[in-house]
């Protein structure tokens, strides 16, 4: 009787078990470099993807409304006299000489550069949720001024507050895991912080500590201007 010999060749059967075993090591190890800056990959792309279908509403919402305002025509909806056209009228609907709505086109804008662009998890993060947070408390701080100092709402100033509040929201929730070497609480509180100082320049400015002419109105001379309008009054002049 011959022995058999030790080491012979391995069964089919456990070579299709040490492949399946192969296959799902390297499966788990997928899925936590999927999670490990963030969410699973592919609710990530997803949400991702909403914040760059949303990014695209606002800059042609934003964009509608600079170009109206260059030209210096009403927006659809926005008659003489309404509640928007107040607030587009006002000395809040410019900044730096620009309109207050090209500066949100250039927010949404980078937000949507962001999303094609950087394609790392955490490093995407990083750049998006600030931006998205200096556009939420701006838009904030213009509703609320329109509301309680101008008291009159403007639409579309409304609409562009709530794609920004869902796109603040959604990369709120997309925001990196603790196991990431970055602190998401430090981070998070310095970008908070910085946020809200650059919207209180901007009150500064608006109020005119550092543009005099951005500051409050003369109420006589308002009230003037008002009344000649009304009743078209015309001026004539002659020098020589």
């Amino acid at each position: 009787m011959s022995r058999k010999k030790k080491g012979g060749n391995t069964s089919p059967k456990s070579k299709v078990a040490g492949k399946e075993a192969s296959d799902r090591g390297q499966s788990e190890r997928q899925k936590e470099k999927n999670v490990k800056g963030g969410l699973p990959q592919n609710r990530g792309n997803s949400l991702n993807l909403i914040v760059a279908g949303l990014a695209i509403a606002g800059m042609i919402l934003t964009v509608y409304l600079s170009i109206t305002g260059w030209l210096n025509q009403a927006p659809v909806l926005c008659t003489e006299g309404s509640s928007c056209d107040i607030v587009q009228q006002s000395r809040w609907g410019t900044f730096l000489g620009m309109p207050t709505a090209f500066w949100g086109f250039l927010t949404y804008t980078s937000l949507l550069i962001i999303c094609i662009k950087i394609r790392n998890p955490v490093k995407h993060w990083q750049f998006a949720w600030p931006v998205a947070m200096i556009g939420l408390l701006y838009s904030a701080y213009l509703i609320s001024i329109s509301i309680f100092f101008i008291q009159a709402a403007c639409f579309y100033c409304l609409i562009s507050f709530s794609i920004m509040t869902v796109i603040f929201a959604l990369l709120t929730l997309k925001r990196p895991k603790k196991s990431t070497k970055l602190d998401i609480s430090t981070y998070a509180k310095q970008t908070v912080f910085i946020a809200v100082i650059f919207v209180g320049i901007m009150h500064l400015y608006y109020s005119g500590f550092i543009d005099p002419k951005m500051g409050p109105e003369d109420p006589y001379l308002k009230g003037l201007a008002v009344h000649l309008r009304q009743n078209q009054a015309i001026v004539y002049g002659a020098y020589w």
